[in-house]
């Protein structure tokens, strides 16, 4: 990889700007950042070499691992003295260039010279949050070349991320796209599409540290460490994003219960549900009915959109229609927006806390697999049948859960709203009856 990326030009200049590399875990990215960053930092005068990761604190902390690797490599003597105290952390050498930790947020480096920018863990961020922090370190970017002769570079090391993970998605779909950026040198590394995200043989010959960072043995007990948690293993050894291997609710009582009858559902009210996926990829408006010993949830027409906007129009679409319909959206996490929006509206919400999306969540499940028979029923939908596969535990307290939507790999607003609907139509508000004065 350091072949490719530091490969130069005709005029001694850096080809590519920005590096790329999608790596699983144990595969010596540190070791590889650390060389390159003290490389760049020897190819000239005051020199400035930076290092981040998902937070100031693990960016310090991982810099601090790499001081101690930097000084036991037997030619520490062209950078002495490390500063280890928080905030100044640095490693500077003797021709006046520094390598630093900094934190990931908004101006870290504005007035900062930078003439490589390392960017870990990024499967972490949000476009938003790339894009703030590009803004930062880009602008200084632009003038150093005048001033060093050569040209600054942006490395970023990743595992495959989450359906969060909005900044390394997208640029991963540049990178993987017919026509790529000749500026970027991209490192895929990990198991293939077709290939078993279990099969632990596979995983060992595809990993660029099999054989000299672990051993077959090694991948064993990695296995172990996440006996709870296939998918991540998945992602984190394997460097593939899948939900399908870790459902919470299995393929079978899934099926079992869709309702496929075509006839309509007794008359009774409704309970209308909203959830936004994350950071707003899409929205989805479920119906939920009392039905039978247990609850039909079905997405309404027109009821699932690839963003946010017009969900509060079909929200008052569905009011004037059904007066006495109950509405429910969850006042956290990315349908908060559109919470505040509906009860500005004036849309009397159902209220709903951690607590209550804790027991909607094991009364879905439970009712999903009840042995007599679902009781919790759903109409088949494309957007129900995707986030019942994706969806994953996020745990909340002693033992309880939630859908999670961080672990998930595909938004799984869909599951969401029909969750919050099942517990919202036990929970309708009263029917205001009109009185004679």
């Amino acid at each position: 990889m350091a072949d490719v990326a530091l490969e130069v030009d005709s005029f001694g200049l850096f080809v590519y700007s920005t590096i790329v590399i999608t790596v699983p875990r144990q595969a010596g990215k540190t070791t590889l950042d650390l060389a390159s960053s003290i490389q760049n930092a020897l190819l000239g005068k005051k020199r400035r070499t930076w290092y981040t990761a998902q937070s100031g604190q693990h960016a310090t902390e991982k810099f601090l691992e790499m001081v101690e690797l930097w000084e036991e490599c037997g030619i520490r003597q062209l950078a002495p003295v490390a500063r280890r105290s928080n905030g100044s952390a640095a490693l500077p050498f003797v021709n006046g260039s520094k390598f630093r930790p900094f934190a990931p947020v908004e101006g870290a480096l504005d007035g900062k010279q930078a003439d490589k920018v390392s960017l870990d863990e990024f499967w972490y961020w949000t476009s938003q949050q790339y894009a703030v922090l590009r803004q930062s370190f880009s602008a200084t970017k632009l003038t150093r070349q005048m001033v060093t002769g050569q040209r600054p570079q942006t490395w970023i090391f990743s595992t495959e991320g989450t359906v969060e993970s909005t900044a390394l998605n997208a640029l991963l779909e540049e990178c993987r796209s017919a026509e790529p950026d000749p500026t970027v040198a991209f490192f895929d590394w990990g198991i293939l599409e077709d290939d078993d995200p279990f099969d632990l043989d596979r995983i060992y010959e595809r990993h660029p540290g099999s054989g000299f960072l672990f051993t077959r043995e090694g991948l064993d007990a990695f296995r172990a460490e996440f006996a709870d948690s296939p998918g991540e293993f998945a992602r984190a050894f394997g460097n593939r994003r899948t939900g399908a291997t870790e459902r919470v609710i299995p393929v079978e009582p899934w099926k079992r219960a869709a309702w496929n009858d075509p006839t309509p559902p007794a008359p009774g009210r409704v309970c209308f549900a909203a959830a936004v996926g994350v950071d707003g990829v899409d929205t989805t408006i479920t119906a939920t009915q009392l039905h039978g010993p247990g609850t039909l949830s079905a997405v309404v027409k027109g009821g699932w959109m690839e963003h946010t906007y017009g969900a509060l129009d079909k929200l008052r679409e569905l009011r004037a229609k059904y007066p006495d319909a109950g509405f429910i959206i969850d006042p956290y996490g990315p349908s908060a927006a559109l919470h505040d929006e509906a009860e500005r509206d004036g849309f009397e919400l159902i209220p709903v806390k951690t607590a209550d999306a804790v027991a909607a969540t094991q009364g879905t499940v439970s009712g999903i697999q009840n042995p007599s028979g679902p009781t919790w029923r759903y109409r088949p939908h494309p957007k129900l049948d995707a986030a019942a596969e994706l969806a994953t535990k996020r745990f909340s307290g002693d033992g309880t859960w939630l859908f999670g939507r961080r672990a998930s790999v595909g938004s799984i607003s869909a599951l969401e709203s029909a969750n919050l609907g099942s517990y919202g139509i036990h929970h309708l508000p009263a029917v205001r009856a009109f009185q004679l004065g």
